[in-house]
């Protein structure tokens, strides 16, 4: 997955979250963890599977994560990071933490019924959490126009 004329949303928002904040990433938001210091060399090591993979080669290429910058694991499935953020969102709430979630996302994962459930939740639940929906004009090979019956997202 490419994140080309998209780098400058993950810096952005990097720079306005807490260095505690966690992050749900979909597949384009290498620059939320460059922001947070994750060395290059990790990324190739990640892509190639390679022995310095912290993943030990158990995920697929783009699909980074690291515990100590709060970024979890990415997961190929359009949404499903969704409620998973909400779900971390509503535990931190509980737990008086101060800290929030941010959970990034394509406009055509809104579509999923696990973005609406998720939406929901966070909204019943009053969860610390931001939804970052990168609207890059495609879901997937799909355009906008012919992705929603509304104006859009």
């Amino acid at each position: 997955m490419t994140n080309y004329g998209e780098e400058g949303t993950h810096v952005g928002s990097a720079a306005a979250l807490d260095a505690a904040d966690l992050v749900f990433g979909q597949y384009r938001e290498a620059g939320v963890l460059l922001y947070r210091g994750y060395p290059l060399e990790l990324f190739m090591a990640q892509c190639y599977g390679n022995a310095r993979d912290p993943g030990k080669g158990r995920q697929m290429p783009v699909h980074y994560g690291c515990p100590q910058r709060h970024f979890v694991t990415i997961s190929s499935p359009l949404a499903t990071q969704i409620p998973q953020a909400v779900g971390a969102a509503y535990a931190i709430k509980r737990a008086d933490a101060s800290r929030a979630v941010v959970c990034y996302f394509g406009e055509g994962a809104a579509s999923e019924g696990d973005a609406h459930a998720g939406f929901n939740f966070a909204a019943t639940l009053e969860c610390p959490i931001v939804f970052f929906c990168r609207n890059n004009g495609y879901a997937i090979s799909t355009p906008t126009s012919e992705q929603y019956r509304g104006d859009g997202i």
